[in-house]
């Protein structure tokens, strides 16, 4: 039980703030909301039948880790954990160049991770599926678990 309220204390701490890419992240600690029963949805390892996958299935889903194992495109899905957002503010969020945020998104998309829709002329990019905003934070709170391992 101690484990899963530091590891909700984590994800309030560090959870994006608000609702729009402008919004920041929280950085000091929030109050937590009212102690109850906590219902853990998800199996345990070895509780759920693993399928067989095929190799294409398998490169494809190295290719998506591939891609999240760059600290900028991290960021970049960061921000749009917080809603969907446009390169500029992406841009304004990351502290990246333009050039290469507009790289990343292509290689994302390409990847069918985020998706855009034009309004005007402009960008505006968000996660393709909950899937994975889920792998991310996810990853993001397993790191946070542990911060003095090495």
């Amino acid at each position: 039980m101690a484990d899963q309220t530091h590891a909700a204390q984590d994800r309030i701490r560090y959870s994006p703030a608000g609702g729009t890419a402008g919004g920041g992240l929280r950085r000091g600690p929030e109050p937590l909301p009212p102690a109850g029963p906590v219902e853990i949805c998800e199996p345990e390892v070895g509780e759920v039948p693993t399928p067989a996958y095929d190799a294409p299935a398998i490169e494809k889903t190295a290719e998506v880790f591939k891609a999240l194992a760059a600290p900028s495109r991290l960021r970049i899905l960061l921000v749009l954990t917080q809603g969907e957002a446009s390169v500029s503010e992406i841009v304004d969020e990351t502290g990246l160049s333009q050039p290469l945020v507009s790289q990343h998104l292509k290689q994302l998309r390409s990847l069918h991770l985020v998706e855009v829709n034009r309004v005007g002329r402009e960008a505006i990019y968000s996660f393709k599926d909950a899937h994975v905003s889920h792998i991310l934070i996810d990853a993001l709170d397993h790191s946070l678990e542990h911060p003095d391992d090495e």
